[in-house]
């Protein structure tokens, strides 16, 4: 019986060695984390929420839109007299943010 529950472990540390080989020849030597991460990016966003508007940026998986990360620029109560005004320039602000976030990515 001994002999069998050996028998079981060699055998189950063979298949995790070889599936590990294998994943990492399929990802050409390369650690998955640095696929994901190339899949990212940054985006300018905004959305409303208790009658507060949000601009963000946030950082997206891009095939599943999945928010990994996400930044409040500024937070504008919507019934800020100059909001068009405020809003414009808070999008601009996220704009330049996500460009910047994606320059240092590459």
């Amino acid at each position: 019986m001994l002999a069998l529950v050996e028998a079981l472990v060699v055998l189950a540390i063979v298949l995790i060695t070889a599936s590990v080989a294998y994943a990492l020849i399929r990802a050409g030597g390369k650690p998955q984390v640095a696929a994901a991460d190339s899949t990212t990016r940054w985006v300018a966003m905004h959305y409303s929420a208790r009658n507060v508007t949000r601009v963000v940026v946030r950082r997206v998986r891009a095939e599943v839109g999945a928010v990994l990360d996400e930044q409040i620029i500024v937070e504008i109560p919507d019934s800020d007299s100059d909001f068009d005004a405020k809003f414009i320039e808070a999008m601009a602000q996220a704009r330049a943010r996500a460009a910047l976030f994606e320059s240092e990515s590459d």
